[in-house]
């Protein structure tokens, strides 16, 4: 294998630094693990994968993708917070990682200081869906049944904390709805109760509710893009009922606070360059998510941004940090 000097290998300088007994020690030459921090299958894991072989393809360096899951994302993502420049990591990961610190009250790493961003990959969009059987056909008329008191409205979720659900707690607020929120472990069950009416309403990911929207097991109100979808061109989105109200679902990779920049740039420019792509493009569509790239400085906004805009909203729903 042909070494790519510099490449998550850190120079003479970093090896010292690091392993100062093992200078000469070749770094370029250690397989790099992705860690996805949730089970294979998901659409995370799927687009970590094309993550790791776009980068081994472009750089000519092992990437191995590797599933730590377990407590929403935190065990993996806390790997790659410790991990080591003879051990290097990078963090595929999801919104979820924005929600956590509003979840979790200690952390086992710092969801700034300890990660340095390097590209977003995609959005995801999420639909207001229902049941058919529930006699509504807009989002003004699911309020306008909340409010008034002859039903009991629920929702699903594919667990407490996750984006779904503070999405809808956030969405009760602004409507001044009450939802009692049914937690599930996944978003299969979920999205399986809301089919039948056993649960009233759910935020879904777009790409695994389209297919159950075009077969009518499923009934959408809205998007929550800001503006209608192009998947879904028909259908309105939920700001056009309450002004302002988006949700937006993201994808991206991180690297460890002590990767170099340089070496962090160059992992940027090769994803940047696939994503540019029309096969990207085309790829990313099938499973419900709009290609999106950024710099290291554009994510590291963004990140900021969500981990605000989550606490909020965290906030907004009574949710302490457990």
């Amino acid at each position: 294998m042909r070494p790519i000097h510099g490449l998550l290998a850190l120079a003479s300088l970093i090896a010292a630094s690091w392993m100062p007994s093992a200078g000469a020690q070749d770094y370029s030459a250690r397989p790099v693990t992705i860690v996805v921090p949730f089970a294979p299958g998901a659409t995370t894991d799927t687009l970590g994968r094309i993550a790791a072989d776009v980068l081994q393809r472009d750089l000519k360096t092992s990437f191995i993708v590797e599933n730590r899951t377990g407590a929403g994302g935190v065990i993996g993502n806390a790997a790659v917070a410790r991990s080591t420049a003879d051990n290097p990591m990078l963090l595929f990961t999801p919104t979820a990682f924005a929600i956590l610190p509003q979840v979790y009250k200690n952390l086992p790493y710092d969801s700034h200081r300890d990660f340095k961003p390097v590209t977003l990959m995609g959005y995801m969009a999420y639909v207001m869906v229902v049941s058919p059987k529930l006699d509504v056909k807009t989002v003004k008329d699911f309020i306008a049944l909340a409010k008034s008191g002859t039903r009991h409205m629920t929702y699903a979720s594919p667990g407490t904390g996750t984006p779904a659900q503070l999405a809808v707690e956030a969405f009760a607020a602004q409507a001044g709805i009450k939802l009692q929120h049914v937690p599930y472990r996944g978003t299969s069950p979920a999205l399986i109760d809301v089919m039948s009416g056993e649960v009233t309403m759910m935020f879904a990911d777009l790409g695994p509710a389209v297919p159950l929207i075009q077969s009518g097991q499923l009934k959408v109100l809205g998007v929550l893009t800001p503006e209608r979808h192009a998947s879904l061109p028909g259908v309105p989105a939920v700001s056009e009922t309450i002004p302002g109200f988006s949700v937006v679902g993201w994808q991206g990779l991180l690297a460890p606070a002590w990767m170099p920049d340089a070496d962090v740039n160059k992992l940027n420019a090769s994803l940047v360059a696939y994503l540019k792509t029309p096969e990207a493009a085309e790829r990313f569509k099938q499973m419900g998510v709009d290609v999106k790239w950024t710099t290291p400085k554009e994510f590291a906004d963004w990140i900021t941004a969500q981990l605000s805009w989550w606490g909020k909203v965290a906030k907004d729903a009574g949710i302490e940090p457990q």
